[in-house]
């Protein structure tokens, strides 16, 4: 992208704000950020509603998004655009898209592999801190990135659980790239930075409000496949993110807690509100095994489980701001042979199909199977428009042929 073109994104980005859903519109609405730059007021005030944001975008200054520029240039921070190739492709098509991305270290094909978000409470217990070290430890042992907020508790634990295996852990900062928050984490986001990847859609030097948290809580679940939510109460922040998984279709998962104490209210409510109940990663893994195996092996997370459920326990000295050095697996480790799923057991129950039933359900109803399905992944098996799914779901739903899972996918009853 030529530099006059970046220089209009950054732009954009600073006129409409973070979280802002107008920046997306006007993108597609005028083909690119130097269109928007360019447009005169009758132009925006065409497309976009708010006064306030025309008026900014009258706004052609463009200072601030050169120093932010020879900001990035001078730090070797990246700068990705929503139009660009790199860009991860599960941001896309969120609500209020980023459309701007700053970002510092190793950048990976975020497209190609499985990220798991872990979040919780700051004010954790210890046993949801060892939770969310050995969690961290056993996604990264089995081949999955961890993406997390890096604020205290639950988040950074997790984290620095990812990285004693060698892991790749996304950190999504509310603040400008270069403003550590919070400060007692200073070394984990250098590790991050040289192992992992930071980035955040706040401008260098924002720093880091309360209002900004929840806007950036819709990036770390809306870059996963799925997010656990560790340890939460009631008034959790990660509830947030939680709820911004299930608006993006987005898989929730919750280990249950301790039913007396209000540490665990939220992630509780959160199973009964049809959030899956986590009691093992290997489930997770191998189950995400199948729609990406060459990334994801449950062979290599046999081995976690064994190393991390009888010989490792999470320490107060791993559990601070400042981990030590963690041991690895011995490579001798036996193999763990899993277990047959009950599934494989199952006596298949015959069906009915109700004789009133629309001929678009009908098909849509034989063409599931027994795993559940995203409706625009129906969609594409029956060639029907997504819309048309979901009208036949509803017509399924009350037949009592289909259920509606978590993360808004479809299963056969």
């Amino acid at each position: 992208m030529k530099k006059e073109e970046l220089l209009c994104y950054i732009w954009l980005s600073l006129r409409c704000g973070a979280g802002s859903e107008e920046a997306s519109h006007l993108l597609d609405a005028f083909d690119g950020a130097g269109n928007v730059y360019a447009a005169k007021r009758d132009e925006l005030a065409a497309v976009c509603d708010n006064d306030a944001t025309v008026d900014s975008l009258c706004d052609k200054n463009m200072s601030m998004p050169k120093k932010i520029l020879d900001f990035c240039i001078k730090n070797d921070v990246g700068i990705l655009t929503c139009d660009s190739e790199y860009y991860p492709s599960r941001l896309r098509s969120i609500y209020a898209k980023p459309i701007v991305l700053y970002c510092k270290g190793k950048m990976r094909d975020l497209d190609k592999n499985v990220l798991i978000a872990c979040v919780g409470t700051r004010n954790c217990t210890e046993y949801g801190r060892t939770m969310a070290y050995k969690m961290g430890a056993e996604l990264a042992m089995g081949g999955a990135f961890v993406v997390s907020g890096m604020a205290l508790g639950i988040d950074a634990i997790s984290q620095r659980g990812a990285l004693s295996e060698r892991g790749y852990t996304i950190a999504v900062l509310g603040s400008g790239i270069d403003v550590i928050y919070p400060p007692q984490n200073k070394s984990l986001y250098r590790e991050i930075a040289e192992k992992g990847l930071i980035i955040t859609e706040f401008a260098p030097g924002t720093r880091p409000y309360a209002r900004n948290f929840p806007i950036r809580n819709r990036i770390i679940s809306g870059l996963c496949d799925a997010t656990i939510v560790i340890e939460a109460g009631v008034k959790s922040g990660s509830l947030i993110t939680a709820n911004c998984a299930i608006e993006q279709g987005r898989d929730v998962f919750a280990p249950p807690g301790d039913v007396f104490n209000s540490s665990y209210a939220g992630a509780n409510r959160l199973i009964r509100d049809g959030a899956r109940p986590l009691l093992s990663i290997y489930d997770l893994i191998t189950e995400y095994s199948v729609r990406y195996p060459d990334k994801i092996k449950p062979e290599d997370m046999a081995k976690a489980l064994e190393y991390l459920s009888g010989k490792r326990e999470l320490t107060q000295e791993q559990a601070k701001e400042e981990p030590k050095t963690v041991e690895r697996p011995h490579e001798s480790v036996k193999k763990f042979e899993p277990e047959p799923k009950p599934e494989e057991f199952r006596v298949k129950k015959l069906v009915s199909i109700p004789v009133g039933l629309s001929e678009k359900a009908k098909k849509i109803y034989e063409s599931m199977g027994e795993e559940p399905l995203f409706a625009d992944e129906i969609a594409a098996k029956t060639g029907f428009a997504p819309w048309e799914v979901v009208s036949s779901m509803t017509e399924l739903e009350l037949e009592d042929l289909v259920c509606l899972c978590a993360g808004k996918r479809y299963k056969k009853i």
